[in-house]
């Protein structure tokens, strides 16, 4: 057995090497060589460098899914067609903002600031119109001129994905929630789709940088519900939208624990 498992953790490795190599060889050498005629023969950029970030990270899961064929992918067709929406996720693992690009041609996030230190890849974060967290990013004139930017994307057709808990979940439930979510939908005087994400942490857990291949798994997301709020009326509270939000995951949360089958001890 202990020589089963050393050769197991061996093409474990092996795989991580491909998928990863993959993903930092696109970074480096693919996303800028193609980068160079969008900027120069594009009039909007930002939204070249989206539609190439979806073509690669949607090559990045057709690539994971053959290497990994435990692992299946169930997509709600509602959430694909989703467009000009800002949409709200729970969190599980590094897979759910990439999987989310694979999905939307047009999309766009707030990320920690500590990506935008990447050599190259925060470069192509910032170029692509992706905004930081840090805090010079979040306050006057800079947060503006961001809530304008992400207003206009969402007119042109573009998602903007969010996750309020902030960091990812290690056990599954929601952690606190951040109100800043809420407070750009309602300057975008726009409703919220909530999307319900199962199974990227089985594949992808926190704290590991190897897949979990061994595991037969499903990957899904799920429009679970659509909110809008009526941001003009008198008693509008952005804590109570965040509290209804919150609610409807927990229930979703807990309706999936209910349903599955208790393990034996």
């Amino acid at each position: 057995m202990a020589f089963i498992r050393f050769f197991q953790l061996i093409g474990d490795f092996c795989l991580m090497l491909i998928v990863w190599g993959y993903f930092l060889f696109g970074f480096l050498f693919i996303l800028p060589f193609l980068f160079i005629p969008c900027y120069l023969f594009t009039k909007n950029s930002a939204g070249a460098i989206q539609k190439l970030f979806y073509l690669h990270m949607k090559f990045f899961f057709n690539l994971t899914g053959r290497l990994i064929p435990r692992t299946t992918y169930k997509i709600d067709p509602e959430v694909r067609a989703l467009r000009s929406s800002v949409i709200v996720c729970n969190h599980l693992s590094y897979l759910d903002p990439i999987l989310l690009v694979s999905l939307f041609p047009r999309q766009t996030t707030i990320i920690k600031k500590t990506f935008f230190r990447v050599p190259v890849f925060g470069w192509f974060m910032k170029k692509a119109g992706y905004v930081s967290s840090s805090p010079s990013e979040m306050t006057g004139a800079a947060m503006i001129n961001n809530l304008e930017s992400i207003k206009a994307h969402l007119a042109a057709g573009g998602n903007l994905f969010l996750f309020p808990e902030g960091t990812r979940s290690r056990d599954g439930r929601l952690g606190p929630f951040n109100k800043g979510v809420f407070s750009i939908a309602r300057y975008c005087n726009i409703g919220l789709k909530l999307v319900y994400i199962q199974g990227t942490d089985k594949l992808f857990p926190p704290g590991s940088f190897f897949f979990r291949t061994r595991e037969k798994n499903t990957i899904s997301m799920e429009l679970i519900a659509t909110l809008t709020p009526d941001y003009s009326a008198k008693n509008f509270s952005i804590n109570a939208v965040a509290g209804q939000t919150r609610q409807i995951f927990e229930r979703k949360i807990a309706d999936g624990n209910a349903a599955q089958p208790e393990k034996k001890i």
